[in-house]
């Protein structure tokens, strides 16, 4: 089931980040990632109530709520600052190398065993995803946008992590959605007050948050009932899904390999699920 969840997040983070292009064409930046995460939680409301009580003052979890705050903030920060000056596709460049983090952190923070098979699925999968994109995404040979990918990829991978901890520790998914953009969302507003928001920008806001709290939802959901690499593996499609959103809304062809790659990462994937 939980893949059914992680397919959902995929697609749901593709047109997320399509419409952020649309936010930073009409509103400064910074000044919009707080409302953002702000809005993202409201639409988390309806599930307020499901799943176990809340926890924020118990153990570990407000640390835990504190970092993935952090960490989500902090990937914002840098996804907008490069789709602000390139496309859509150069920020979700990230997530597609965001499951060599969670092979990565797995056994250490989650006392979980990662097999050879799965190394060399993981590995196969970041390189077919992120070949076609070499021609596709202008600035890709930036060492600076390069620096800015590789940190936001760490923070995809501390965040995917974190969900997984919190689970363990029977934090539900509102709680779990909820905590971390409120805390992000009121941090961003205090640094970048949002002054000088119109009401026209609501629908660009709103847009882009209904589809980005459905993914976080959704990926969260599955990260606490599955495997965690193995969601963060399904996000990695994030990348071609969004070339191939721009590719319809532009009325552009695709590149043979994007296509290529497509199926090989579906193929791969497919592969990935059975050794969990």
């Amino acid at each position: 089931m939980f893949y059914i969840f992680a397919s959902a997040a995929a697609l749901a983070f593709a047109f997320g980040t399509f419409f952020t292009k649309g936010v930073t064409l009409r509103i400064s930046i910074f000044k919009a990632i707080g409302p953002l995460f702000l809005l993202n939680a409201v639409f988390a409301l309806p599930f307020i109530g499901t799943g176990p009580s809340w926890k924020l003052i118990t153990g570990p979890v407000p640390y835990l709520h504190i970092i993935a705050a952090l960490s989500s903030g902090l990937v914002a920060y840098i996804l907008f600052s490069m789709v602000a000056k390139s496309t859509a596709s150069v920020s979700s460049v990230a997530p597609a190398m965001a499951p060599a983090v969670v092979l990565l952190l797995s056994p250490i923070f989650l006392s979980s065993s990662i097999s050879l098979i799965q190394i060399l699925l993981v590995t196969l999968l970041m390189g077919v995803t992120l070949f076609p994109l070499r021609n596709s995404i202008s600035g890709l040979n930036s060492a600076k946008t390069i620096v800015f990918m590789l940190i936001a990829a760490l923070g995809n991978g501390a965040v995917t992590i974190i969900a997984k901890l919190l689970a363990d520790e029977n934090v539900g998914m509102p709680e779990t959605f909820v905590a971390r953009q409120v805390i992000a969302g009121l941090a961003f507003i205090v640094l970048f007050p949002p002054v000088g928001l119109k009401f026209r920008d609501f629908f660009e806001l709103v847009r882009r948050s209904f589809f980005m709290a459905i993914g976080w939802m959704t990926s969260i959901t599955a990260i606490q009932n599955g495997s965690p690499l193995v969601v963060q593996t399904f996000l990695a499609t994030i990348p071609i899904t969004v070339i191939l959103i721009e590719t319809v809304a532009y009325r552009r062809k695709p590149e043979r390999a994007i296509i290529i790659s497509a199926i090989f990462t579906a193929l791969g994937i497919a592969a990935l699920s059975l050794t969990v």
